[in-house]
């Protein structure tokens, strides 16, 4: 279906990836995942054929079908926009069924578009898509605005999908349902996975836990290597140079490798800095009660009491971000809304809006932080995914995700005790969304989110509300929440090649165990050696010396032995590995 080979994209003198080849077959599920601005939606245009500015070649076949991040329509009406591609019955049908799976009525249909809210746009986007009846799919955040209910009838006509597809999410539970390899574009490469969400994660920790034992293990090695060879050249003698040169070799070698680690699947590590504690409130920290707004809500009556943390959820278009507006006294309404003693309100979406577009990430927090040294402004802006020269993006150049938690990271600093958020994961990266949920889960105070991705809530919040036809309402959990974990159990028979596999996992395993023991014991023997040179400087006692002498030799002799034993071990593991 799709081929790639040797792919190189660079955008403004920036190096995205390079080198990536791959396949992707008919029937394909991939996740494709990185930082913003890492070359997600570039390299799903390229493959689209939108984006043509780059290195190696790309091949495909069939028809393949793009949804970008940005909602645009070419018609007026949902009517319109859809009679373009429904030229058969069967298509006609499927119209019906899909625009009442996502909760259009047939009023609806001649509607103008640009009446309908984010969430509703991107139904109409998505369900043409599978009106088109491709081959593959290139979706690009199709879960962006989307309520729960229609985050669960796409995860459906995903997985009837009679073909594959490539898609870019942040949503955990939604990848987690819909793909079964992954993609991930992180340093400069692109990484694949073939395997589940969940055992992605855990493979990406170990990569990056290996990594960085490795490149401490390689530091001190080569250390250890670089007294070896100062040592023997000190002896002077000819199986002592020969071991220094080959040494060396082996020293240039790791050196060279360790140019090269920075290309390697490592994250920056930085220091955490805590969230800092609000002022506590009293125990009633919200009341509504029988709030009205037009015909829009009719009955929003609830309580939020001291460290509740509520994911206010329901379908697009119910209410939600209007709730959150009279709350926040921007639109007038009918009823009653009490903010409770001590109360410090913040709704995030507006500080959005108040960030400087000339300044740069770390300048926002400096205004906040302005008495603390530049590496705990750093750290912190680390928590929320600025790491390294990210801490000096220019906020105009932000994407809209990386604006609402820098906003968020700069608004905590200012210690509310009471959080207005309204859809934050939308445009955030997955590891964007995993930093909001830290934060919020530290976080003291009081939260009123209004949000779809499932596992945030879940993770973040003690309580429910829905709007549903304009009543609020506690439910015990969202609806359409799973908890449901595949449990695979795999009972393989051992066999013949498993078991010789296994035996020379077994031998490789005491051979290196015996090179360790080998490695301390000439660690050993080079410290003692090192004690008895600095003694032979500090005594004139003839018969001392004569003994330390002695002592020496057998040092050196002995470390000869070790030598020739640990190539011998080298030269037999290099065989079992070719093995």
């Amino acid at each position: 279906m799709i081929t790639i080979k040797d792919l190189s994209i660079s955008f403004h003198n920036k190096v995205l990836f390079e080198g990536f080849s791959g396949s992707v077959f008919d029937k394909d599920r991939i996740g494709l995942l990185g930082k913003n601005g890492s070359g997600k939606s570039t390299l799903l245009k390229a493959i689209a054929g939108i984006f043509r500015n780059y290195d190696g070649e790309i091949t495909t076949n069939g028809k393949i079908v793009y949804l970008d991040q940005y909602r645009t329509f070419d018609a007026p009406t949902p009517f319109e926009y859809y009679s373009q591609v429904s030229d058969t019955p069967e298509k006609q049908k499927n119209v019906r069924s899909i625009l009442k799976g996502f909760g259009f009525d047939e009023k609806d249909w001649h509607r103008p578009i640009h009446t309908f809210s984010g969430g509703e746009r991107t139904k109409l986007q998505l369900g043409r898509l599978f009106i088109e009846q491709p081959d593959f799919l290139l979706l690009d955040e199709p879960t962006n605005f989307l309520d729960i209910e229609g985050i669960e009838l796409l995860k459906n006509l995903l997985k009837n999908f009679a073909g594959g597809y490539i898609i870019i999410a942040h949503d955990r539970d939604f990848l987690r349902n819909v793909c079964d390899k992954f993609w991930e574009i992180n340093n400069e490469r692109v990484w694949v996975f073939d395997m589940d969400f969940d055992s992605y994660r855990v493979q990406r920790q170990l990569i990056m836990q290996t990594q960085r034992r490795q490149l401490a293990n390689m530091q001190k090695e080569i250390e250890r290597l670089k007294k070896i060879i100062d040592q023997y050249k000190k002896w002077g003698r000819d199986k002592a140079v020969k071991q220094a040169k080959s040494r060396q070799k082996m020293l240039d070698k790791m050196l060279e490798e360790l140019e090269k680690m920075p290309a390697q699947y490592l994250e920056e590590q930085e220091k955490i800095i805590k969230i800092p504690v609000p002022e506590s409130t009293g125990y009633v920290v919200l009341e509504c009660k029988d709030v009205r707004w037009g015909s829009l809500i009719k009955d929003a009556t609830f309580t939020m009491y001291s460290k509740d943390k509520i994911a206010l959820i329901g379908p697009n278009g119910s209410g939600k971000t209007t709730l959150l507006k009279i709350i926040t006294g921007q639109i007038d309404y009918e009823g009653t809304v009490k903010i409770g003693h001590n109360v410090k309100m913040v709704y995030v979406d507006q500080f959005v809006e108040r960030l400087e577009p000339e300044n740069t990430a770390f300048d926002e927090i400096f205004e906040e932080l302005s008495d603390q040294l530049d590496y705990v402004i750093r750290a912190y802006l680390g928590r929320f995914g600025f790491k390294g020269e990210d801490a000096f993006k220019v906020v105009s150049q932000l994407s809209g995700g990386e604006k609402q938690i820098l906003a968020l990271a700069k608004i905590l600093l200012r210690k509310p005790n009471l959080l207005l958020l309204d859809e934050p994961t939308n445009h955030m990266d997955l590891a964007a969304v995993e930093a909001l949920e830290s934060a919020l889960k530290e976080y003291e105070g009081n939260v009123l989110i209004v949000s779809h991705d499932i596992e945030l809530i879940k993770n973040v919040c003690n309580r429910f509300l829905t709007l549903k036809d304009g009543i609020l309402v506690e439910v015990d959990e969202p609806s359409y929440f799973k908890t449901q974990k595949d449990q695979t159990i795999n009972n393989k028979k051992p066999n013949s090649q498993y078991d010789e596999k296994k035996r020379l996992r077994n031998q490789i395993k005491s051979l290196k165990t015996r090179l360790q023991e080998l490695k301390e014991m000439e660690d050993s023997i080079f410290l003692q050696i090192d004690e008895i040179e600095k003694q032979l400087f500090t005594t004139s006692d003839y018969t001392k010396i004569m003994k330390m002498n002695e002592q020496k030799e057998n040092l050196e002799q002995k470390l000869l032995q070790i030598l020739e034993e640990s190539e011998q071990i080298g030269q037999r593991l290099k065989e079992l590995d070719e093995q």
